[in-house]
């Protein structure tokens, strides 16, 4: 079987800056090719790194050769906050770089993809108590419209291509090892980087 090797996309993120060091424990440091659209920063710049826009579809598929991919955590979105300032520009930058990872797993045979899926996509009408996991989904928030839509792909790449996606509806996310990024939670860690 192929070794294990992983491509972070949206690495420089609270998510991503947490799991790139929580994947490095599992497949080992130079398994794991950590990438964002920014300069690597801090903790990052001990492994392999990659400066990249997911919207280059491309170069993708040059990186996943280049390093012989098997696994992909596509983390990189525009959150709530700042998906709302410019909607169409979420919706696009949400969606297109979802297919693109899709097509590229498809494509290349890769293993597995994983991709966050969020609490956005329910709604003020989804049941707030034991919320069942087939319910009303009726997001408010281009993010959660995204993350709706996101969450169809990735069911219909499974039933039709057989690609192995899996995805978690995350509640809010708080981080303390990087600055806001736009996402409903921010304030929670922003009072706190003020604070210092």
């Amino acid at each position: 079987m192929k070794k294990t090797k992983v491509l972070l996309i949206g690495a420089g993120g609270q998510l991503g800056s947490e799991l790139t060091q929580g994947l490095w424990k599992i497949y080992g440091q130079e398994n794991v090719v950590a990438s964002d659209i920014k300069d690597a920063q801090g903790i990052l710049k001990e492994g392999p790194y990659e400066k990249f826009d997911v919207m280059q579809r491309d170069r993708l598929f040059e990186l996943i050769r280049k390093y012989e991919i098997t696994q992909i955590y596509h983390l990189a979105a525009l959150l709530s906050a700042t998906g709302e300032k410019d909607p169409r520009w979420a919706w696009k930058l949400n969606m297109e770089s979802l297919l693109f990872v899709l097509e590229a797993a498809h494509e290349l045979k890769l293993h597995k993809v994983y991709w966050p899926s969020s609490i956005a996509a329910f709604g003020p009408t989804t049941p707030k108590q034991n919320t069942p996991q087939d319910t009303i989904m009726d997001p408010t928030t281009v993010y959660g419209i995204t993350k709706l839509a996101g969450e169809r792909w990735c069911e219909y790449y499974f039933r039709r291509y057989g690609v192995d996606v899996r995805s978690l509806r995350y509640p809010g996310l708080i981080g303390y090892k990087t600055p806001p990024g736009g996402g409903t939670t921010d304030y929670a860690v922003d009072i706190y980087f003020k604070a210092i």
